[in-house]
C-alpha cells in the first residue's frame, strides 16, 4: 500500500516513540520523511535536530524542507512532553516547558508548514491526549497544554478547511513510549485517583498510534476535518 507515494511529510518528536513509528509508517507506504526532534533521529530522509521551544528556528527548519524537496504534503506534529507533579510544586519554567513544546511548538510548525499545505491540499494532525478530555491527576501543564492543542486543532480546521487543508488530532490513553516513563505519581498519593476502565490488559504500542496517524494524514480520511480520535483502548473517566 502506498497512499503517501510522492507525498512529503515532516513528522516532530521523530525521534522515538510514536513519532519514530509514525515516521516509519508513512515511509513504508511511500512518503518522504522529514523527521524534526531535538535528539538525533535515524531512519528518515532528511533528519532535522531541533528544539520547538526554539520558536525561531521552526521556520528556517520549514524553509529547508522546501529546498530540499519543493513541497509539504503531511505534517504530524508529535512532539511532547510531560510530568506529573503536585499544583503547588510546579515551577514557572516547568509549566512553560510543557506548554511551550506541546502547544506553542505545534502552533507555529503548523502555521510555518501552513502555506506549502495550501498549496498541496495537505494534511496537519496533532498530538492531543486523553489528559485534554478527561480529567488526569497531578497534570495541570500536560492536560491544559493538551486541552489547547484540542482547541487549536478545531479552530485551524474551521479557519483552513476551505483551503483544502485538514487539521485533526489524536488523543492517545497509555502508551509504551519513554514519555510515560515521566508520569511518575508524587510520593503520598491517592493512586485512586489514576484508577480508570481499561478493557484491554495492557498499554498501547507505538505502531497501532501510527496506524491512526496514517489514516488521518492519507486520502481516506479526506472527509475528516477537525476532529479529535480517541486511540486509549476504551479508557474511560
Amino acid at each position: 500500500m502506498n497512499r503517501f507515494q510522492d507525498k512529503v511529510a515532516i513528522v516532530t518528536g521523530a525521534a522515538s516513540g510514536i513519532g519514530q513509528a509514525t515516521a516509519a509508517r508513512l515511509r513504508s507506504e511511500g512518503a518522504t520523511v522529514v523527521g524534526v526532534d531535538r535528539d538525533p533521529v535515524s531512519d528518515v530522509d532528511l533528519a532535522i535536530q531541533l528544539d520547538l521551544l526554539d520558536v525561531a528556528a521552526i521556520q528556517p527548519a520549514v524553509d529547508q524542507v522546501i529546498a530540499a524537496y519543493g513541497r509539504i504534503d503531511v505534517l504530524c506534529n508529535i512532539a511532547g512532553l510531560g510530568h506529573f507533579i503536585r499544583d503547588e510544586e510546579e515551577t514557572l519554567e516547568g509549566w512553560n516547558r510543557t506548554i511551550g513544546v506541546n502547544l506553542t511548538g505545534t502552533y507555529f510548525m503548523s502555521t510555518a508548514c501552513l502555506p506549502h499545505l495550501i498549496e498541496s491540499k495537505g494534511a496537519i494532525v496533532n498530538t492531543a491526549s486523553t489528559a485534554g478530555t478527561n480529567a488526569q491527576p497531578w497534570s495541570s501543564a500536560y492536560s491544559a497544554s493538551k486541552g489547547g492543542v484540542i482547541a487549536l486543532t478545531q479552530t485551524m480546521a474551521i479557519t483552513n478547511g476551505k483551503t483544502g487543508v485538514r487539521v485533526n488530532c489524536i488523543a492517545p490513553g497509555g502508551v509504551e513510549t519513554p514519555i510515560t516513563e515521566q508520569f511518575l505519581p508524587p510520593d503520598d498519593v491517592d493512586l485512586a485517583l489514576m484508577n480508570r476502565i481499561l478493557p484491554f490488559d495492557r498499554m498501547g504500542r507505538p505502531a497501532e498510534l501510527a496506524a491512526a496517524f496514517a489514516f488521518l494524514a492519507g486520502d481516506d480520511a479526506s472527509y475528516c476535518n477537525g476532529i479529535i480520535l480517541r486511540v486509549d483502548g476504551g479508557m474511560q473517566a
